[in-house]
């Protein structure tokens, strides 16, 4: 009986050897895992950092791209304003050398017409 409870005694030291051996990889890899965890979180504060600051820059850049598009706008309609402005200037312009061509043509006429009076009346 006595080498029954030694075979039983020396199992029993096995397991609890086995168990210990276990118990000591599991709590390897807890630290292990646990400082997987850690170096996550911190990864993932980090990159939650350069979110934020990426989503600021994201915003200050729609607020710019918006105020230049607006500038554009109406840098656009002043353009077009311009233009209209040049083409009325440019008409009024036009309608003023007509009206000026057509006084000069008149003066000519009227002066070719005075000579041929004046000539008329020197011949009387």
């Amino acid at each position: 009986m006595t080498d029954r409870v030694r075979e039983k005694l020396t199992q029993l030291r096995n397991e609890v050897d086995n168990a210990i051996a276990r118990a000591e990889d599991a709590e390897a890899k807890n630290k292990a895992l646990t400082q997987e965890l850690l170096e996550r979180e911190n990864e993932i504060k980090s990159l939650t950092v350069r979110l934020e600051d990426a989503e600021a820059r994201l915003e200050a850049n729609e607020a710019d791209l918006k105020e230049k598009t607006d500038k554009v706008r109406n840098l656009d309609v002043r353009t077009e304003q311009a233009e209209r402005a040049v083409l009325a200037a440019e008409a009024e312009r036009d309608k003023w050398e007509a009206k000026y061509e057509e006084s000069e043509k008149k003066f000519r006429d009227v002066k070719a017409e005075l000579a041929d009076l004046e000539r008329q009346m020197e011949g009387l």
